[in-house]
C-alpha cells in the first residue's frame, strides 16, 4: 500500500526472551535439598552396612533430584516453582526421617556390637524373717561369701559397700553354693553376698528348690569391668563360628554372667553360602574350661563363669575355635516383642504353660506368652530339647516380624529393646561386612540344623557339688557334630584345591 507515492510496511513486534535467574526459591529450595541429600549419603556410608555401587547409585540419584528441583525452581512462572519447592521439601523431609533412623540404627548397633564393659550384679540377701532393714543393722554381723567362684565381683561389692557405708563387715567363706546357703539357714551367718546370676541354679537343686523364696534382698551393687581387646580375626577366613548363648535371667538387662539355656553353635560359610546351626542340651554333662581337671558339670553352669568359659568348654567338646558370640535375655525380648506388636511362633505340641496356652501349629503372641512360650520344658517329654527348639522359635519370631515393613513407627523403641537384651562379642566392621556381602550377593543360604543328644542321669556337679539331673554325651552324635563341623571348612579347602589343579 502507498500513501503520499511511499510505501509504508508495519514491522513485526519483537517478543522479549524469557531468560532464567537463579531466584531465592531456586537457591534455598536447591541448597537445602542437596545439603539433606549429601548429609544422608555421609551417613549411610558411616555405617559401612551398604556397598560402594549402592552408594554410587543413590549419589546419583540424589543429583538427579536435586536438579530436577532446581530445573523446576529457576522457571518464571510461578506454578512451576512452586511445584519445585514443595518436591524439595518431601523430599528433605524424607531424607531426614532417614538420616533419624540410620542415625539411631547406626547407635544401637554400635552399643551392641563388641561391649567395652561387663557387667555383674550383686546382692546382699538374708532370710525373708530377719528383722534387719538395712545393712547398718546388720554392722555387728556376719556375711557369708563364696571361697574362690566370683571372687572378683564379690570383693568388688564389699569395697563398694565399705566406702559408701563407712562400714567394714566381717565375712565368712564356703565353698561352693550349696555350703553357702546352709549357712544362712542354718543362722551361721547373718546374709549372703551372692551374684544374682547364681540364684537360679538353686531352683535345679534337691531341697534347696524354694531357697530363693526365702530371702529378702537388702542392698544390690552393679560391678563393672572392661572387657579386654579380643585379639583381631582373619577376616579372610570365609569360616566364621558364632555361639549364640540365650539366657533366661529375670533381669531385664544382661549380666556378665549367668545360665546359658540355649546353646547353638553358628558355623558360617561366607564362600559357599552354608550354615550349620548346631545345638547342644543344657544339662549337658561335660568338663569346663575353668583350668581344674575333672571340672564336670552341667553345660547351662559353664555361663556362671563368664561367656570365655562357655566358649572354652565347647571349643573343647567340638574340636573348633569360636570366633564371637551373641548372648540374648529372653526375659528381656518381653519389651522387643510388645514394641513388634506380637510375633508367631509354631509350637510341636498342645501344651499349657504358667497359666498360658498354645495349640499345636501357629500361635500368635505377646511378649509374656512368649516368655512361657520359651521358659517351658516340663510339658513336654523331651524336656530341655524341646525348650530349646520353642526358644529357637522365638528368635525366629522376632526376626519374621522385624522384617515386616509396619514395625517402623515402633522402630526406635524396638532399637531400644535390642540394647537391653542382647549383646556380641562381634566387632562391628565383621557385622558391617557380613551385610555388606549379603546386600551385594543377594547370595541364598544353605541351612541345617543338627543337635546332638544323650541319656538321663544324676551325677555330682563341680558347681554345686552334690547330685544333679544331668545328660551323659552320646559320643557318635558328638563325632557326627565334629565331621559337621569339618564339613563346613572342607567345602573352601576342596574348592582352592580345585582351583589349583592345572587345566587338562
Amino acid at each position: 500500500m502507498t500513501q503520499n507515492g511511499q510505501n509504508t510496511r508495519t514491522k513485526p513486534s519483537r517478543k522479549k526472551k524469557k531468560t532464567l535467574k537463579i531466584t531465592g526459591p531456586c537457591f534455598v529450595s536447591t541448597g537445602l535439598l542437596l545439603i539433606a541429600e549429601a548429609a544422608l549419603m555421609i551417613l549411610l556410608s558411616a555405617t559401612q552396612l551398604i556397598p560402594s555401587v549402592y552408594l554410587v547409585l543413590g549419589g546419583i540419584l540424589s543429583l538427579v533430584f536435586c536438579a530436577v528441583v532446581f530445573a523446576l525452581t529457576i522457571q518464571p512462572k510461578l506454578g512451576k516453582v512452586i511445584g519445585g519447592a514443595v518436591l524439595a521439601g518431601i523430599l528433605i523431609v524424607i531424607s531426614l526421617v532417614a538420616d533419624y533412623y540410620v542415625g539411631r540404627t547406626l547407635s544401637a548397633v554400635r552399643a551392641v556390637a563388641n561391649a567395652e564393659v561387663e557387667r555383674a550384679t550383686v546382692t546382699f540377701y538374708t532370710l525373708e524373717d530377719n528383722s534387719a532393714q538395712t545393712l547398718e543393722d546388720l554392722a555387728e554381723g556376719s556375711f557369708g561369701i563364696l571361697a574362690q567362684l566370683d571372687r572378683t565381683n564379690t570383693d568388688a561389692t564389699l569395697q563398694q559397700v565399705e566406702q559408701q557405708h563407712q562400714l567394714t563387715l566381717t565375712t565368712v567363706e564356703y565353698a561352693n553354693l550349696t555350703q553357702l546357703a546352709d549357712a544362712l539357714l542354718n543362722g551361721e551367718v547373718d546374709a549372703i553376698v551372692l551374684n544374682e546370676a547364681y540364684l537360679p541354679l538353686y531352683e535345679d537343686t534337691p531341697g534347696y528348690e524354694d531357697f530363693a523364696s526365702r530371702l529378702r534382698q537388702l542392698s544390690t551393687q552393679v560391678v563393672e569391668h572392661v572387657v579386654e581387646t579380643q585379639p583381631e580375626t582373619d577376616n579372610s577366613d570365609p569360616i566364621v563360628n558364632i555361639l549364640i548363648s540365650g539366657s533366661d535371667t529375670r533381669n531385664s538387662t544382661i549380666d556378665s554372667r549367668g545360665r546359658s539355656d540355649v546353646n547353638i553353635l553358628v558355623s558360617m560359610n561366607t564362600q559357599t553360602h552354608e550354615i550349620l546351626l548346631l545345638s547342644t542340651p543344657r544339662d549337658y554333662f561335660v568338663p569346663l574350661d575353668v583350668g581344674v581337671d575333672n571340672a564336670y558339670d552341667k553345660l547351662t553352669h559353664a555361663g556362671i563363669y563368664g561367656m570365655d568359659v562357655l566358649m572354652g568348654t565347647l571349643e573343647n567338646l567340638y574340636g573348633v575355635q569360636i570366633d564371637y558370640y551373641f548372648r540374648i535375655n529372653f526375659t528381656g525380648f518381653v519389651d522387643v516383642i510388645d514394641a513388634l506388636g506380637g510375633i508367631q511362633v509354631y509350637s510341636d505340641y498342645t501344651f499349657d504353660a504358667r497359666g498360658a496356652h498354645f495349640e499345636q501349629g501357629w500361635n500368635t503372641v505377646n511378649g509374656e506368652e512368649a516368655l512361657k512360650f520359651a521358659r517351658e520344658r516340663y510339658a513336654f517329654k523331651e524336656g530341655d530339647r524341646q525348650r530349646g527348639d520353642n526358644q529357637m522359635e522365638v528368635i525366629k519370631g522376632v526376626l519374621n516380624k522385624a522384617m515386616n515393613p509396619s514395625v517402623l513407627a515402633s522402630y526406635p523403641a524396638i532399637l531400644d529393646s535390642i540394647q537391653d537384651c542382647i549383646d556380641t562379642s562381634v566387632p562391628y566392621d565383621v557385622l558391617a561386612a557380613l551385610v555388606r556381602q549379603q546386600l551385594s550377593d543377594n547370595a541364598q543360604w544353605t541351612v541345617e540344623s543338627f543337635s546332638v543328644n544323650g541319656s538321663d542321669a544324676h551325677s555330682t556337679t563341680y558347681s554345686m557339688n552334690q547330685e544333679l539331673y544331668v545328660m551323659i554325651p552320646d559320643e557318635s552324635t558328638v563325632e557326627e557334630a565334629k565331621t559337621k563341623l569339618a564339613a563346613i571348612g572342607n567345602t573352601v579347602e576342596g574348592q582352592a584345591s580345585a582351583e589349583q589343579q592345572p587345566a587338562a
